[in-house]
C-alpha cells in the first residue's frame, strides 16, 4: 500500500495501547509497538499480523534517553519515516497523601508519565518538522484536568496536556499536529485487578459518570484515531476527554438543586 502510514505506539503491548494498535491497524496503518514487555509485545504483533495487518515490535524504555533515541533511529532505519507517534506508555498511582507516597515512587511516575513523553517528542519532532508532516497523539488523563488524590500522576498528566499545547504551537508552522486524549475511568485489565483486590470500586466509577458507565478501551482508541486522522486535519493543541462524562457530572451533581 503506497500511502500506508507508519504509526508508532508506546506501551502498546497490552491495555489501551494494544487496543489502539488494533484500531490503527484496522484503519490500514503499519504499526510499530515500543514497549519493555518483549514477549507480550511480540504476541500483540503476531495477533495484528494474523488479522491481516502489518506490524513490528522494538524494545523501548521511555525512561531512558538512550533507549528512546535508539528506538526512533531504528524504527526509521528499518521501516521508514514515522507518520504518527502516539505516547501511550504510562503507569498508575493509587490514592495517597503527599507524606505517604515515597519520593522514589513519585519520581518513577514522572519518569514514565511525563519525562518519557517529553523525550519521545524530543526525538521525533525534529524529524517531522524537517519533513513538514506528522501527527503526535499524547495520552493524558482526566486526572490532569481536575484534582484527584494522586499527587504524582495527576500533575504529570497536567504537564502532558501543557506540553501538547506548547508543541502544537511550535510545530504547527511545520504542518505537524499535536493533540492529547484524556481518558476517564477506563475498564482496563489493570483496573479490573484493582476491582478484584478491593482497591477501587466499579460502582463508584459508574455512579460518577454522566452516562452511567465506565469508559472502554475501544472508546479511547477511537478518540486517538480520530485526532490522528485526516478528519481532524484542522485540529491541533486540543485535549479530548473520553470519560463518559465524569468531568461534567461531578460538579453538576455536587450543586444543590
Amino acid at each position: 500500500m503506497a500511502d500506508q502510514r507508519l504509526t508508532v505506539i508506546t506501551g502498546a503491548a497490552r491495555g489501551i495501547g494494544e487496543t489502539t494498535a488494533r484500531r490503527f491497524s484496522a484503519g490500514g496503518d503499519k504499526i510499530i509497538i515500543g514497549d519493555v514487555l518483549d514477549d507480550v509485545g511480540a504476541e500483540t504483533v503476531a495477533a495484528l499480523e494474523a488479522g491481516g495487518g502489518s506490524a513490528a515490535y522494538h524494545n523501548l524504555d521511555v525512561t531512558s534517553e538512550d533507549s528512546v533515541n535508539r528506538f526512533v533511529d531504528q524504527v526509521e532505519k528499518d521501516h521508514g519515516p514515522i507518520d504518527v507517534f502516539i505516547n501511550n506508555a504510562g503507569i498508575m498511582q493509587d490514592g495517597s497523601t503527599i507524606e505517604e507516597f515515597p519520593m522514589e515512587d513519585h519520581d518513577r511516575v514522572w519518569d514514565v508519565d511525563y519525562r518519557g513523553v517529553y523525550m519521545c517528542c524530543r526525538a521525533v519532532v525534529p524529524r517531522m518538522k524537517e519533513r513538514k508532516r506528522g501527527v503526535i497523539g499524547n495520552v493524558a488523563s482526566m486526572f490532569g484536568i481536575q484534582p484527584y488524590p494522586v499527587g504524582a500522576y495527576s500533575p504529570a498528566k497536567t504537564a502532558v496536556i501543557a506540553l501538547t499545547e506548547i508543541l502544537a504551537a511550535e510545530c504547527g508552522p511545520y504542518n505537524v499536529r499535536v493533540n492529547s486524549v484524556s481518558p476517564g475511568y477506563v475498564h482496563t485489565p489493570m483496573m479490573q485487578e484493582r476491582f478484584d483486590q478491593g482497591i477501587r470500586s466499579k460502582d463508584v466509577m459508574v455512579r460518577d459518570s454522566a452516562l452511567g458507565c465506565m469508559t472502554e478501551m475501544q472508546d479511547v482508541a477511537e478518540g486517538i484515531f480520530f485526532l490522528c486522522s485526516d478528519r481532524a486535519k484542522a485540529i491541533t493543541g486540543t485535549n479530548l476527554p473520553v470519560d463518559a462524562g465524569v468531568l461534567v457530572a461531578t460538579p453538576y451533581n455536587a450543586y444543590p438543586k
